[in-house]
């Protein structure tokens, strides 16, 4: 069951990955604007704001097929792609149109079936394996993207994304049925059941930091991308060079189950937002060799964040509102990825490192607020166990 997830898992991936440089790629080519191929491309990312509602429907159907029929509406809206590639306004609403099978993708894949489909003491381990692949997929997406672009143009590299989203889906068959909860759709109570999850402490400083720091970097691939292809760069050497970063994303995943294992999973994220600061701050250098090891060092810590963050929301969200739980979460966290595109095509035009600031800003006021709760918790849980010892005492 896990190899089919996986797999299927990171066929998506993959794809979602080609599609993250091809199309900023073949839109700076067409309008030569960075700021409209970023736009372009953010606009995927904003139907994370229906995610609550996609999060009811995941949560009343079956999850296989939920998944299955997400894969398949990308293939549409990338074969549609291929014909309206010229118009930078069809781009755009396909572009959108797309994001919602993305979000049921990721929604499903990521979050809801591997807590029913494997046991409590086995999801840490496979939440490691399945990081691990998406962030290979990342690479491979990366490196492929780039030379298809190159190789048959963005027609051509269009198709081939369109190919892997519906082997996508043909594996994601494989998987065993995940029936509904047998509840009938009620949009209003369930939005209440997302929305009262995500108020709770232990959820909503999760959500406000995991939010900005996706604010801060979650339009960086993009960025990079399309800063390097308006200097003129070759697309192959573009996707290299971020493959080299994102590698580290996949060891990363692999280890981080076994990283730091006697702290709560509060200080390991912190532990590794700070050191993504390090890393996001020598992204801002003008030094390339710099950028490259910060682009690296980021994309390990951020990996492990991420790996501690789902192990973290898997322990405390009941699988039976998982879908409706993180859906929510979601909206706010992913959403904030395309507005971080937004922000990077706002200062595209600023000289140097000032460029750069506002994301390190918004990183560093992140790290505060989990810094606080994380330290408020653990006192917290020290006051309940002295008194629970002066219980036991008495």
């Amino acid at each position: 069951m896990l190899r089919a997830l996986i797999a299927s898992s990171m066929l998506s991936k993959v794809a979602d990955w080609q599609f993250g440089i091809v199309i900023p790629l073949a839109v700076l080519a067409e309008s030569g604007s960075a700021a409209i191929a970023l736009v372009s491309y953010a606009l995927r990312g904003v139907t994370y704001v229906g995610s609550p509602f996609l999060g009811a429907v995941i949560d009343r159907y079956d999850k296989r097929t939920v998944f299955l029929l997400a894969q398949f509406q990308q293939v549409i809206c990338l074969v549609l792609l291929t014909a309206f590639l010229h118009s930078p306004t069809s781009v755009a609403v396909l572009s959108l149109i797309s994001g919602f099978g993305g979000v049921a993708s990721t929604i499903t894949g990521q979050f809801v079936l591997i807590p029913k489909l494997i046991s409590e003491p086995a999801r840490p381990q496979a939440v490691g394996k399945l990081n691990s692949a998406i962030e290979l997929s990342k690479i491979i997406g990366m490196v492929v993207g780039g030379v298809t672009f190159t190789v048959l143009g963005a027609t051509g590299a269009l198709l081939c994304i369109a190919g892997l989203y519906f082997l996508a889906g043909a594996t994601a068959a494989l998987l065993p049925a995940v029936p509904s909860s047998n509840q009938r759709l009620h949009l209003g109570r369930d939005l209440a059941i997302g929305f009262r999850w995500v108020a709770k402490p232990e959820i909503l400083w999760l959500v406000v930091t995991m939010s900005m720091t996706n604010l801060a970097i979650g339009g960086l691939e993009p960025a990079l991308v399309t800063e390097l292809g308006e200097q003129g760069v070759n697309s192959g050497l573009i996707s290299v060079v971020m493959a080299v970063g994102l590698f580290m994303g996949v060891v990363s995943s692999r280890l981080a189950p076994t990283m730091l294992p006697s702290r709560s999973p509060e200080l390991r994220i912190l532990l590794y937002q700070v050191i993504a600061l390090a890393g996001l701050v020598l992204v801002a250098t003008p030094v390339t060799y710099l950028r490259l090891f910060g682009f690296m060092v980021e994309c390990f810590a951020v990996a492990a964040s991420n790996v501690a963050s789902i192990t973290y929301r898997q322990e405390i969200i009941p699988v039976d509102v998982a879908g409706r739980v993180n859906a929510t979460v979601r909206m706010f966290i992913t959403g904030a990825a395309p507005l971080s595109v937004f922000l990077f095509a706002w200062t595209s035009g600023l000289p140097g490192l000032r460029s750069w600031l506002p994301s390190i800003a918004i990183w560093v006021v992140a790290i505060v607020i989990w810094a606080g709760y994380t330290r408020h918790g653990a006192r917290t849980q020290e006051r309940a166990t002295s008194e629970g010892a002066v219980s036991g005492g008495s």
